[in-house]
């Protein structure tokens, strides 16, 4: 059972007993000897968790349909997050999907409500799944998640839109980060930054900012926003004006390449 993934699972399945929630309802299972912090609901067909193991935080959804790919297309429906299509991570040959952004929406479940899926299909000829979770009103369980990451309990941004799918504006010119020059990089060879933007209303990207950097503190992170900073866009063929919403892309370093 060395894979995190897995791990984490069974952690939260009961391969360790919980920790006792205040609040009764997300069970909470905090493992120090393997840096983990994770918080989950059961349902009949689901599992649903957040985790922070050594200092990244994500968040899986089981009982989903197995993906042969490593994507696959959620529509999402979750406090202020409202019908927005989003993609998600997958494991091919698994029923396990996970978010890119798990801390936006752990933001959005912290008062409740309920977390809605669609899961569309992968080829021609099936049909979408649809998964409505109701996640009680209490903040303790998923606050104490995120806090072992050291991630804020509120961001702003996490109201705005996400461009993607058929409304993802097409790059002009993309961002071609070059590999830092610090010691930390040289010594690592290889690194990946999420990047997020805002798209302006002449179409450029402003306010990007590095969401995870792997390893931290190497200089990816800054290498990477440099890069977006220079890249163009240009409007979604969809002709939606995505201008104000938020792209995003995966910046990944690798020595000599």
């Amino acid at each position: 059972m060395s894979d995190p993934l897995i791990l984490g699972l069974a952690v939260l399945l009961g391969a360790s007993a919980p920790a006792t929630d205040p609040e009764g309802d997300w069970d909470l299972a905090i493992r120090p000897e393997l840096g983990l912090t994770a918080a989950s609901l059961t349902f009949d067909q689901n599992i649903l968790a957040l985790r922070c193991r050594e200092g990244v935080l994500d968040m899986l959804v089981s009982g989903l349909p197995v993906s042969t790919g490593e994507s696959r297309m959620v529509r999402v429906s979750a406090g202020a997050i409202a019908d927005e299509e989003q993609r998600w991570f997958a494991r091919p040959g698994e029923p396990v999907l996970g978010p890119e952004e798990p801390a936006r929406l752990a933001r959005q479940l912290r008062a409740g409500g309920e977390l809605d899926l669609r899961v569309e299909p992968e080829a021609e000829g099936e049909r979408p799944h649809r998964y409505r979770l109701p996640i009680p009103a209490s903040a303790a369980s998923v606050d104490t998640v995120l806090a072992a990451c050291g991630t804020p309990l509120d961001e702003p941004r996490d109201l705005l839109r996400r461009a993607s799918g058929v409304d993802s504006p097409i790059w002009r010119a993309q961002p071609r980060p070059e590999f830092p020059p610090s010691r930390e990089a040289m010594q690592s060879g290889s690194g990946t930054v999420q990047v997020s933007c805002v798209i302006g209303p002449a179409w450029e990207l402003a306010d990007c900012r590095a969401e995870t950097e792997t390893p931290p503190g190497a200089g990816f992170a800054q290498a990477a926003i440099r890069a977006a900073e220079r890249a163009e866009i240009s409007p979604p063929r969809s002709g939606a004006d995505v201008r104000g919403q938020v792209i995003r892309f995966t910046a990944r370093f690798r020595l000599g390449s």
